[in-house]
């Protein structure tokens, strides 16, 4: 680890307290329409009238398969067994519970639904700019958890690529945190992530200011044709090449100073947390903040505890590990697993 590389902090320490914009704070019930009143929210959904012709046609292969069934029960009582009247009262009930089950089901299916939903909206209906500053987004917090192997079983800078990709996301930053789990604490993924950490105050801005996608460099980078190529802006262009010089390498970090990294041994290290983005307003480096009025989501780097004779469960047990850490830091309302 190089001498710019960030210590590993205790679990418990005070740096990781929770941000304190959590709960979501209330708004007014509508902006101000033309004569002045209320106007009410646009909905995040739509219905979608469906093909009069698709449905038409399911519906007489239903009203078909009753005539059958009509038929068929017309026949069993008509005809019954009359060696064996209890085995056949037996089949008799087992054949109407099986076809009220089938008619209850497709009950709901003769008027089906399909709805078109509107992400761009909500921005508009829970995010209110309209103050100075700006009143805190409304959207529900999200936690992002991050699994990663070690270097030997995935190349560091795929999870880097995925991490970049959650951090751009275009959701406000103060809602969205990650969390990647290095189940087998490896040296190589954390110094990616760090490295990454530290592209992302770059990337994350580029992309939202450009709508790039997709948001991870890799895949951004290896397409042969770009898509905006022929409405781009010159700043677009020369913020484009700034971004593909400074890629996160592929090469992995060692440990410079001959202190040996505590996940050397990957079934028996302590714990460790280390925050290697936090939110650009709360950190401030010579008395200026991180990036310019631009603020990013939280970036958390997460090994649990690994000792000989423990069953770690594998994906299972860091996930848990993950929940744990999240519900102490930032306790999203949602939780989503890459």
């Amino acid at each position: 680890m190089d001498e710019h590389s960030p210590e590993i902090v205790p679990v418990n320490s005070p740096a990781l307290d929770p941000d304190p914009d959590q709960e979501p704070q209330s708004s007014e019930s509508g902006e101000e329409g033309d004569r002045g009143g209320p106007r009410p929210p646009e909905s995040l959904s739509d219905k979608l009238p469906l093909p009069p012709a698709d449905l038409n046609l399911y519906r007489a292969a239903v009203a078909l398969r009753l005539l059958l069934l009509a038929a068929f029960f017309r026949y069993r009582v008509a005809h019954p067994a009359r060696g064996a009247p209890w085995l056949w009262l037996a089949a008799l009930a087992c054949e109407l519970c099986l076809a009220l089950a089938w008619l209850l089901a497709q009950l709901p299916k003769q008027s089906p639904t399909s709805r078109e939903t509107h992400l761009d909206r909500l921005a508009s209906r829970y995010d209110k700019d309209d103050g100075e500053p700006p009143s805190p987004s409304r959207l529900g917090s999200v936690d992002v958890l991050v699994t990663a192997a070690g270097a030997g079983a995935e190349p560091p800078l795929a999870a880097a690529n995925t991490v970049l990709s959650v951090l751009a996301a275009d959701y406000p930053a103060r809602r969205l945190a990650c969390y990647v789990s290095d189940d087998g604490a490896d040296l190589l993924l954390f110094e990616a992530l760090f490295d990454a950490a530290g592209f992302a105050r770059r990337w994350v801005p580029f992309c939202r200011r450009h709508a790039v996608e997709p948001r991870a460099p890799e895949l951004y980078f290896a397409r042969g044709v770009d898509y905006l190529r022929d409405k781009a802006a010159p700043s677009f262009v020369k913020e484009r090449r700034a971004m593909k010089a400074r890629k996160v390498p592929e090469d992995g970090w060692v440990m410079s100073d001959g202190t040996p990294w505590p996940g050397n041994n990957t079934r028996d290290h302590p714990a460790m947390i280390q925050v290697l983005l936090g939110h650009p307003g709360d950190q401030v480096h010579h008395g200026v903040y991180w990036f310019t009025g631009n603020e990013l989501p939280r970036l958390l780097y997460v090994s649990r505890e690994k000792k000989p004779g423990f069953q770690h469960h594998t994906k299972a047990g860091a996930l848990n590990a993950l929940l744990r850490v999240s519900a102490l830091l930032t306790n999203g309302s949602y939780v989503l697993n890459c």
